[in-house]
């Protein structure tokens, strides 16, 4: 399945704020260090879900390297949030989707949104410090991308606000890439979409063909450099184009 989220020419009042890999070991800084990206060599680390992860912020979208690193605390979280990250980081063993996709509100969006758009997405209590808003029937069809909402509070709108200096020290890169133009998404589905991602489709925010394993392509200021860096290379399912 080729996703791609057209996010200029929508009118939907979503708009992707990050995306997550999961991968089966930490990345290797040097490799997007080399390749001229901006990537802190500390890992996060996610005590409460068994997971570290690395991020690559843009100045409007970061990405995000997710591992497991206690895989009984990971099971146990997946038994209590439906998000099984030990299931999407062996993605090579298991066949699902390595992905997910948050999504924030637009800046211009209002409390006006279609209140059938509303009723799809569902609190889950204690699934986070800060509560996520999930489908419960995305949360099950694991070979697609995991789709969630974000709240106002954690989006990057607000993190680029808040520390004036954060653009300039984590977002800034010597190669030069500034802005994700469009997302990729390749994932392999038995069943139909569920609402969440056929939502997105509708709305014009998704684009979705059929594929047959998970990969993700990121394009950059609309490929201007024409050049690709290939993080396969690393193990990781992800092609950057700028």
């Amino acid at each position: 399945m080729t996703t791609q989220l057209l996010l200029s020419t929508s009118n939907s009042l979503l708009e992707v704020d990050n995306i997550f890999i999961c991968v089966e070991r930490m990345p290797k800084p040097e490799f997007f260090q080399k390749a001229g990206l901006n990537i802190a060599d500390t890992p996060m680390q996610q005590k409460e879900r068994g997971t570290a992860s690395q991020i690559i912020f843009f100045e409007n979208f970061y990405v995000e390297f997710i591992w497991i690193e206690d895989e009984v605390a990971a099971e146990i979280y997946a038994v209590r949030t439906g998000i099984d990250f030990v299931g999407r980081c062996n993605w090579r063993q298991t066949g699902v989707s390595p992905f997910g996709i948050a999504l924030r509100q637009k800046p211009d969006a209002t409390n006006s949104a279609n209140e059938d758009e509303d009723d799809i997405w569902q609190k889950q209590p204690q699934a986070s410090e800060i509560l996520l808003s999930f489908s419960s029937d995305n949360l099950v069809a694991q070979n697609e991308p995991l789709c969630f909402m974000i709240p106002d509070a954690i989006a990057l709108p607000t993190l680029l606000k808040n520390f004036p200096n954060f653009q300039a020290e984590m977002a800034s890169h010597e190669l030069g890439v500034k802005r994700m133009t469009g997302i990729e998404v390749t994932a392999t589905l038995t069943n139909p979409l569920t609402q969440p991602l056929a939502m997105l489709v509708e709305s014009g925010e998704v684009q979705i063909e059929q594929g047959h394993f998970p990969a993700i392509q990121l394009t950059f200021d609309n490929h201007v450099q024409r050049e690709i860096i290939n993080a396969w290379e690393i193990g990781i399912p992800m092609t950057l184009k700028y």
